[in-house]
């Protein structure tokens, strides 16, 4: 489904996964759950294009179990914040507030992926790197200016419900940090708020 811009959102993921065009590349944001990857290859297959770029918002398996298989499939860079690596490649468990989050965790296992790299790298001059850490240590917001226009990939630092953003405070690891956070997006306006579960909310400067 089209946002805005080159930015869409592919239909079907539980936690939502946006593509966008900068240059010549197409570039992703999370990788929803690993059972929905097939949203995510179908989309790939429709329009005949493929990601030379995923960039992870933070490594809840939500956002990253469906990474594997695409990366398996496509062999695209990716990006995380160092705190959110370990979870990724399979070094450390997934970072959880909740007793029930972590008694569930086994069940939910991630297929690791060998090859990450710094958000301190990534090289996309349409793109800025800020952090928005709380719901998990190395949550991330990614930031496109495209065409005059901004758009805030905020994974889960920012919920979004009824045209209100707010903090899941049941699933961030530091609900304090995550309210700062989550002001210091509001600050970003003008721009377009891309939650990882949500509606997308045009904020703009008051």
């Amino acid at each position: 489904m089209k946002i805005g811009g080159s930015v869409e959102v592919i239909d079907g993921t539980n936690a939502h996964v946006y593509v966008f065009k900068t240059g010549d590349e197409y570039v992703q944001v999370d990788a929803a759950m690993k059972g929905d990857a097939r949203f995510v290859l179908s989309y790939y297959e429709t329009n005949g294009i493929r990601p030379s770029r995923v960039l992870i918002t933070h490594s809840h398996v939500d956002h990253i179990g469906g990474l594997r298989v695409v990366y398996d499939l496509y062999r695209p860079a990716i990006y995380a914040d160092p705190k959110e690596i370990p979870v990724i490649k399979g070094e450390m468990p997934p970072y959880s507030k909740s007793i029930l989050m972590r008694a569930l965790n086994p069940f939910f296992k991630i297929r690791p992926v060998p090859a990450v790299n710094s958000t301190s790298d990534l090289s996309l001059s349409s793109v800025q790197v800020l952090q928005t850490p709380g719901h998990t240590p190395g949550s991330t917001t990614y930031i496109l200016n495209e065409g005059g226009r901004k758009y805030a990939f905020v994974g889960d630092a920012a919920f979004e419900k009824n045209g209100r953003l707010f903090v899941n405070k049941t699933f961030s690891i530091d609900v304090l940090t995550a309210e700062k956070s989550l002001e210091k997006i509001r600050g970003l306006a003008p721009i377009t708020i891309l939650p990882g579960h949500g509606a997308p909310l045009e904020i703009k400067r008051c």
